[in-house]
């Protein structure tokens, strides 16, 4: 089946990992993302893929902004912390500071983009979402990969 084979090829592209914050109703709220992408950098611009049958997906289109939270090698149990139905407030004991728009960003990742929601566009069963991008931040370390299902070490460099 075409849709087997298709998520067999997806897992072996790696990607990084990032958590997509936002405040809804005066609520910080997340999810643990690896859809996204840069777009455009005149005028700087990113999206975010997001599966409408999620939990998460109302979050951005209802909060009309949203900031990307790149992880770091160290930050897996924070991935899957806001990739978790099971935990009630994955914010609990995490340091954040809020961002020009008022999003949430994560204390000690690597890097971060504060956006204000600019387009959705449906695409399958995904909304893509793009966001101009307010503020941006990036500090040195290693990027927390994922490949084939598995958070993975990228931090390799090939001379």
């Amino acid at each position: 089946m075409i849709a087997d084979d298709f998520r067999s090829v997806m897992r072996r592209f790696p990607t990084g990992v990032t958590i997509v914050t936002t405040v809804l109703e005066g609520k910080p709220k997340g999810f643990t993302a690896n859809a996204f992408s840069s777009v455009s950098a005149e005028p700087p611009m990113v999206l975010v893929c997001v599966n409408r049958q999620a939990r998460s997906h109302p979050l951005i289109s209802q909060a009309g902004r949203f900031c990307v939270n790149v992880l770091r090698l160290d930050q897996r149990e924070l991935a899957e912390r806001f990739a978790s139905k099971a935990v009630a407030d994955p914010f609990a004991g995490v340091a954040v500071r809020f961002a020009a728009t008022g999003s949430p960003i994560l204390g000690g990742t690597l890097a971060f983009l504060d956006c204000e929601l600019a387009e959705e566009h449906s695409a399958g069963t995904h909304t893509i979402f793009l966001g101009n991008v307010l503020e941006c931040g990036a500090s040195d370390g290693a990027p927390l990969g994922y490949f084939n299902a598995t958070y993975r070490d990228f931090g390799c460099t090939i001379p």
